[in-house]
């Protein structure tokens, strides 16, 4: 067998998706046994609203037959969680239109009344043609009164015509648990 020097090349753009899409799946594949205290805190229903800008972080840029596009987004946000949060978000769409997406988002604000901070990492799937995106959160790392907060969050929307200062604006609707630290 011929000895072939396959190397493979990760971009820059991509190297951040990838380390999230992993840091995503191994935490979600962590047994709960393995996670302290868990068990002992109990989770609350969360549920709501929101409503996201997106502003072109940089010019789309095609890579072999798809086209990344990452954008700086705002989004205020209502009901269990109550605040706003910034972000930025990697679009890879697909040559049917189809838009694999990964982002993270700094919340500022109240979660069922308890103010702070919080981290939340996200993927997703979407569509170009139709605007209607279906997403899954993961969030941790807060501060404040959100400190030792664990969320797991499932959101859904559509994307529309830009509101003044976005290049793209949405709304949607997001239901999930929230296990509140110690």
């Amino acid at each position: 067998m011929k000895n072939r020097n396959i190397q493979f090349k990760v971009t820059s753009g991509l190297l951040f998706p990838l380390l999230l899409v992993c840091s995503a799946v191994a935490l979600a594949l962590t047994p709960t046994s393995a996670l302290p205290s868990a068990e002992a805190r109990p989770s609350q229903p969360i549920s709501g609203h929101f409503f996201p800008c997106f502003r072109y972080a940089g010019p789309p840029r095609p890579v072999g037959e798809n086209t990344i596009i990452t954008f700086d987004v705002t989004t205020t946000v209502t009901g269990s969680f109550t605040g706003s949060s910034e972000g930025t978000e990697l679009d890879i769409v697909h040559r049917d239109g189809s838009i694999t997406l990964f982002g993270t988002t700094l919340f500022n604000g109240s979660l069922n009344g308890r103010y702070g901070t919080l981290l939340l990492f996200y993927t997703g799937r979407g569509n170009i043609n139709t605007g209607h995106e279906t997403l899954q959160f993961v969030g941790g790392q807060g501060t404040g009164d959100l400190a030792g907060v664990d969320v797991v969050a499932t959101a859904e929307g559509d994307i529309g015509a830009p509101n003044p200062g976005c290049d793209a604006s949405g709304a949607g609707t997001y239901t999930g648990h929230v296990i509140f630290g110690p």
